[in-house]
C-alpha cells in the first residue's frame, strides 16, 4: 500500500494552530495577571498553610511580596520542605513533573537539531507553514532515505528515557526507604498495622491469631477484629445525620431571632426619631431593652409557626410535620440510649478482616508479605500502612461485589473529537457547507482549535467522579486504595479516547486493520493534540495557579452554606487537598501524547510542563494540605513511570507500521526501518520487565537491610546508655526540638514507672471496688465541666494502667529516641485536616463500651499473650516518641459506631444571649451541647474561632 501527496492529511493548518496558541497565552497572562493581584488581598485563597496550621506543625514560610520577586523564591526553596508540610506523595508528584520537563526539553533540542532539517531542509512539497514540520512533509521518493535521522533519533531518545527513568526509581526508592524508616512516621500506629481480609473463623480470637503471628519479629501489639454491628451502625449513622439537622435548625433559629431584633431595633429608632423636642437624655432612655428571660424573648422574635420544621417521611416530602429543634432534642436523646443498648450486647459475628498492629515496622512488612494459609484465597490480601480513617467499613464485609462499569463513553468523545477535522466534515456532511465552512475568520479556527479542547476538558471533568463512585464496588477496604483505581481506569480510558478519537467507526468495521488505522490517522491528527497541549500546559496550568474557581467556590460556601459553626470552620480553616488519583493520570495522558508524537511532529515537544511545575510547586507549599491517612508513600510515582512506556510502545508501532507502509515505494530501506523500530519495541519491553522485577519488591515493602542496621544501632545504643557508656554526650540545648522532645519523654518516664509500681502492689493487695468507683465517677464529672483541665491527666492514669496490664505494651512504650543513621530525617508534619478529629477516644468511652472492652480483655487474659522478649532486656520497639494518641486508644481500628460519643451540638453564641438557654436545654435531656468558639454577630453571620468543642484544639489562626 503506497501512500502519495493527495493522501496526506490537510487538517494541520497554520492558522489553527495559531489561534489557538494566541488564546491560551492570553488566557495564561490573565491568570497570572490575577494570581499577582490576588495574591497580596486573598491570603486564605492563596497562603493559607502560613498562618491556619497551628503552631506545633512547621508552617510556610511567606513569599516575598511584590509583582515577581515570589518566583525565585518559590522556585528555591527546599524540596524537603513539601515532605514535611504534604508527605512523600507531593515531593514525587512534583519530581515526577520535572522529570518530565527534561525529558522533553531534551527532546526539543534533538528534534530541531536533527529531525527538523531533516523533515524540511531541501524538501520538495506542497505543506505550508507547521506542516512542513512534520512526518507528513517526506513524500517524495528520493527524501525516503532522510528517515535514517528518525531511527537514529527515535533510539538516541529512547535509551535517554531509559537512563533517567531508572535514576529516578534509584531516586524514589530511596526517598520511601528513608521516609518509612524516618522516626516520625515509624512511630506512628499506621506504620506498624496490618489489615487482612478473609481470616478464617479458626483465626477468629486474640489469642489464636496472636499465636499464628508469633513468627513475626517483635510479635504482635494489638489485635482489632471487625465484627457484624449492622443494627449499631444504622443507630450510629442515623444519630449522625439527627445531630447534624439539629445543628442546623439551631443555628437557624439563633439567626432568625437575631434578624428580627435587628429590625426591631431599626424600627424602634426610626419611630424615635420622628418624635419632637427630645433631648439626649430622653434619647438615651428611649433605647430598646431586651426581655431578661431568654426564653420569652425568643418565642417573641420567632413565633412557632416560623420555628424551623420538617416532615418525618422520605425525604421529607411527606409525613407528619415536626418542629426540628423539640424533635431533634427527643430524637438524639432516644438514639444515645438505645446506641448503649447495642454497645453492651454480645458481640457480632466475625466478618473476616482483621487488624494486626505490631510491635515492631519491620514486623509489619514480614507478616504483610508473607503466605499467610495454606488455603486457596484465605487471607491472601494485606494492606500495610493502615489508618483508621482510611477505612472504608461498608467493604470490608465479605459480602461485598466487584463491578466494573463504563457505558457509551466513546459516542460523545467521537463527536468532540470530529470537530478538530472540520475542512473533512464540511466536505461530508453538505448542511454545514453552507454556514460554517464558509464563515468568516476565525470562526472556522475557534470551531476547528479552541472548541473541541474545551468541550473534551468539561465532559472528561466529570469521568473522575463517575469512576470513583464505581469504585465503591469493587470491595476496596481503603480510601486511599480507591484513588489508585480511579487513577488506573482513567488513564486507560483517557489514553483509549485518544487513540480513537477519529476512527472508531473504522476499528468497529476492520478490526483486524486497528493498527494500520492508527499509523495511518496518527501522524494527520497532531493538529488536534498540539492545540489540546496547548490548552493544558497554558490555560489549565495557569488556571491551577490562579484558583479562580476555588475562589468562586470558596465565596458560594461562606455566602450560602457557611450557616453553623461545624460549616464555617469548615470554610475558614479546613485548607484543600490534592487527589493525585485525578492529577496524575491527566500528566500521564500529556506525556505519553508527546511520546506518541515527538518524533512525527517535533513541534509538540516544546508544548512542555514548566508551568505545571510551578502551579503545583505554589500549591503544595502553600495552600494544599495532604491528609495523613491518604498518603501512600510516593506509590503513585511508580505507576506513573509505569505509564510512560505506554507513549513509548505507542511511538515505536507507530513508527514501525509507517515504515512497513513505505514499503511499496522503497522496499529494503523500508523493511529495515520497520525491523528497527520492532526490535526497538523487544528492548523497552525487557527494559520495562527489568524496572519491574529490580524496583518492584523494595518499591511496596522495607529491605531488611535498612530495618535490621537500625535495629542493630539502637540495640548498641541502649546497652551503652544501660551500662553507664552513653555513646554521646551532648550538651542539652534547649532550643533543639529533638532534645527538648527527649527530656519531656524522660520526665514522662518518671510518674509512669511510679504508678506501674503501684498499680503492681495494689494488684497484690486486692481492688478496692468503692474506692476506684467513687474516683471513676468524680473523673467523669470533672472530665463534663472541665475536659481541657482534665484531660492530660485522666490519658495518663489509663495509659499506665494498660501497660500494667500488659506487658507487650509497657515494653513497647518505654522507648527511648535513638537515631537510626547519620543521614537526614525525611518526614511530614501531622496534617491539620487530620489532627483537628483526633480527639481522645480513650477519655470518652462510654459506660457500655467500657464493660465490652473489660469483657474482651477478660477473655484474653485467660490465654497467655505470645510475644517474644527482647533481648537483654533492652526495647527494640519502633515507638521512639509514644506520644502518638493512635497507641493509647484501645479503639483505634474499632468501627466507630462501637465507641465514639454523639457529636457535640455546636451552637453560635449570639450577641442576645438565646445560645445559653438553647445548650441547657439540650443538656437538661442528656444532648451534649455547647456554644464555644462560635460567635454570630447582629447581622447573623456565624464565625469560629477554633474546631468543634468536643475535639482537641492545637491552636492557628493567627489573623
Amino acid at each position: 500500500m503506497s501512500i502519495s501527496a493527495d493522501q496526506v492529511s490537510k487538517s494541520n493548518t497554520t492558522k489553527t494552530f495559531v489561534t489557538a496558541l494566541v488564546v491560551n497565552g492570553g488566557l495564561l497572562l490573565v491568570e497570572v495577571g490575577a494570581f499577582i493581584i490576588l495574591k497580596q488581598r486573598l491570603g486564605r485563597i492563596y497562603s493559607p498553610r502560613t498562618y491556619l496550621p497551628p503552631p506545633s506543625i512547621k508552617r510556610a514560610d511567606e513569599l516575598p511580596k511584590g509583582v515577581w520577586k515570589w518566583l525565585p523564591a518559590l522556585l528555591l526553596s527546599p524540596a524537603e520542605d513539601i515532605i514535611h508540610k504534604n508527605g512523600l506523595d507531593a515531593y514525587m508528584f512534583l519530581r515526577f513533573i520535572k522529570m518530565l520537563i527534561w525529558i522533553f526539553l531534551v527532546f526539543t533540542i534533538t528534534t530541531f537539531a536533527i529531525i527538523a532539517p531533516a523533515d524540511v531542509a531541501g524538501v520538495k512539497s506542497t505543506n505550508e507553514g507547521l506542516d512542513r514540520l512534520s512526518w507528513t512533509n517526506v513524500v517524495e521518493l528520493g527524501d525516503q532515505k532522510r528517515f535514517a535521522a528518525h531511527i537514529v533519533v527515535v533510539y538516541l531518545l529512547t535509551f535517554f528515557v531509559f537512563w533517567i527513568i531508572r535514576r529516578e526509581m534509584l531516586h524514589f526508592v530511596h526517598m520511601r526507604h528513608q521516609f518509612l524508616i524516618g522516626k516520625d512516621h515509624a512511630r506512628l500506629a499506621q506504620a506498624r498495622t496490618v489489615l487482612i481480609t478473609s481470616v478464617p473463623d479458626e483465626l477468629a480470637n486474640e489469642h489464636d491469631l496472636r499465636q499464628f503471628a508469633s513468627f513475626i519479629p517483635g510479635g504482635v501489639d494489638k489485635v482489632w477484629f471487625y465484627r457484624d454491628t449492622k443494627a449499631l451502625n444504622e443507630l450510629f449513622e442515623e444519630r449522625v445525620q439527627t445531630c447534624a439537622k439539629l445543628e442546623a435548625a439551631e443555628a437557624t433559629i439563633l439567626r432568625d431571632a437575631t434578624k428580627a431584633w435587628r429590625a426591631k431595633v431599626k424600627a424602634h429608632k426610626k419611630a424615635t426619631k420622628k418624635q419632637k423636642n427630645k433631648d439626649v437624655e430622653k434619647s438615651e432612655d428611649s433605647k430598646l431593652i431586651a426581655s431578661p428571660i431568654a426564653r420569652d424573648l425568643l418565642e417573641e422574635l420567632v413565633p412557632r409557626k416560623k420555628r424551623p420544621s420538617h416532615r418525618t417521611g422520605f425525604w421529607g416530602l411527606w409525613g407528619p410535620k415536626v418542629d426540628t429543634i423539640e424533635w431533634g432534642r427527643d430524637e438524639i436523646a432516644r438514639l444515645n440510649s438505645a446506641i448503649d443498648e447495642q454497645r453492651a450486647k454480645s458481640e457480632g459475628k466475625f466478618l473476616g478482616s482483621a487488624f494486626v498492629r505490631c510491635n515492631l515496622q519491620m514486623g509489619a512488612h514480614v507478616l504483610a508479605q508473607c503466605v499467610s494459609y495454606h488455603e486457596p484465597l484465605t487471607m491472601y490480601d494485606k494492606w500495610l500502612e493502615a489508618h483508621p480513617k482510611d477505612i472504608v467499613w461498608r467493604n470490608l464485609d465479605d459480602g461485598a461485589l466487584e463491578m466494573r462499569l463504563i457505558i457509551g463513553w466513546a459516542f460523545p468523545v467521537t463527536f468532540i473529537g470530529t470537530l478538530s477535522n472540520l475542512d473533512d466534515l464540511c466536505t461530508q456532511v453538505s448542511c454545514l457547507a453552507g454556514w460554517v465552512c464558509t464563515a468568516p475568520d476565525p470562526v472556522p479556527a475557534i470551531i476547528q482549535g479552541i472548541l473541541p479542547p474545551t468541550l473534551l476538558a468539561i465532559l472528561f471533568a466529570l469521568l473522575p467522579y463517575i469512576l470513583k463512585a464505581l469504585a465503591w464496588y469493587e470491595c476496596i477496604p481503603r480510601y486511599s486504595l480507591i484513588s489508585v483505581s480511579v487513577y488506573r481506569l482513567l488513564l486507560i480510558i483517557l489514553i483509549c479516547r485518544s487513540l480513537t478519537r477519529n476512527f472508531l467507526d473504522t476499528i468497529i468495521e476492520q478490526p483486524t486493520q486497528t493498527v494500520q488505522k492508527l499509523a495511518q490517522q496518527l501522524p494527520g491528527a497532531s493538529i488536534f493534540f498540539l492545540t489540546y497541549l496547548s490548552t493544558q500546559g497554558l490555560a489549565a496550568a495557569g488556571g491551577a495557579l490562579a484558583q479562580l474557581v476555588p475562589i468562586v467556590l470558596h465565596y458560594v460556601s461562606k455566602w450560602f452554606l457557611g450557616r453553623t459553626p461545624r460549616q464555617a470552620y469548615a470554610v475558614t480553616f479546613v485548607m484543600p487537598s490534592a487527589d493525585f488519583g485525578i492529577i496524575m493520570p491527566r500528566l500521564s495522558l500529556l506525556a505519553t501524547i508527546a511520546f506518541a508524537y515527538s518524533i512525527l511532529s517535533p513541534l509538540i515537544n516544546v508544548m512542555a510542563f514548566c508551568m505545571f511545575f510551578l502551579a503545583f510547586k505554589f500549591l503544595c507549599t502553600q495552600v494544599f494540605d495532604q491528609p495523613d491517612e491518604s498518603e501512600t508513600g510516593g506509590l503513585y510515582f511508580p505507576m506513573a513511570i509505569s505509564n510512560l512506556f505506554v507513549g513509548l510502545y505507542i511511538e515505536q508501532i507507530c513508527l514501525a507500521c509507517l515504515f512497513f507502509l513505505k514499503i511499496s515505494i522503497v522496499r529494503t530501506s523500508s523493511l529495515i526501518e520497520g525491523i528497527f523500530m520492532i526490535l526497538l519495541v523487544a528492548i523497552t519491553a525487557c527494559f520495562q520487565f527489568y524496572i519491574k522485577n529490580s524496583f518492584h519488591p523494595i518499591t511496596k515493602f522495607l529491605p531488611m537491610s535498612l530495618a535490621t542496621s537500625k535495629m542493630a544501632k539502637r540495640y548498641e545504643r541502649a546497652r551503652a546508655e544501660k551500662a553507664g557508656k552513653a555513646a554521646e554526650e551532648e550538651e542539652m540545648d534547649l532550643f533543639s526540638r529533638s532534645q527538648v522532645k527527649r527530656l519531656r519523654r524522660r520526665l514522662k518516664m518518671i510518674p509512669k514507672k511510679v504508678d506501674n509500681k503501684l498499680d503492681a502492689l495494689k494488684a497484690k493487695l486486692g481492688p478496692r471496688k468503692s474506692e476506684s468507683s467513687d474516683r471513676e465517677r468524680l473523673r467523669k464529672s470533672n472530665d463534663r465541666t472541665h475536659p481541657e483541665e482534665f484531660a492530660m491527666t485522666d490519658l495518663s492514669e489509663k495509659t499506665a494502667g494498660q501497660r500494667a496490664e500488659d506487658p507487650s505494651g509497657a515494653a513497647s512504650n518505654g522507648t527511648q529516641s535513638i537515631p537510626s543513621d547519620g543521614a537526614p530525617e525525611l518526614f511530614r508534619a501531622a496534617s491539620m485536616n487530620s489532627k483537628k478529629s483526633k480527639k481522645s477516644n480513650k477519655s470518652k468511652v462510654t459506660a457500655a463500651g467500657s464493660k465490652q472492652s473489660s469483657r474482651r480483655s477478660s477473655i484474653a487474659s485467660d490465654r497467655p499473650d505470645i510475644a517474644p522478649p527482647a533481648a537483654a532486656g533492652v526495647d527494640l520497639s519502633d515507638e521512639e516518641d509514644g506520644d502518638d494518641e493512635a497507641d493509647f486508644d484501645e479503639h483505634a481500628f474499632d468501627h466507630p459506631s462501637t465507641y465514639e460519643e454523639q457529636k457535640w451540638i455546636w451552637i453560635p453564641h449570639d450577641t442576645l444571649g438565646l445560645s445559653e438557654m438553647l445548650v441547657q436545654d439540650l443538656k437538661d435531656v442528656g444532648v451534649d451541647a455547647s456554644d464555644e468558639g462560635a460567635n454570630m454577630d447582629e447581622k447573623g453571620v456565624v464565625e469560629v474561632t477554633r474546631n468543634p468543642p468536643d475535639e482537641e484544639w492545637a491552636g492557628g489562626h493567627d489573623r
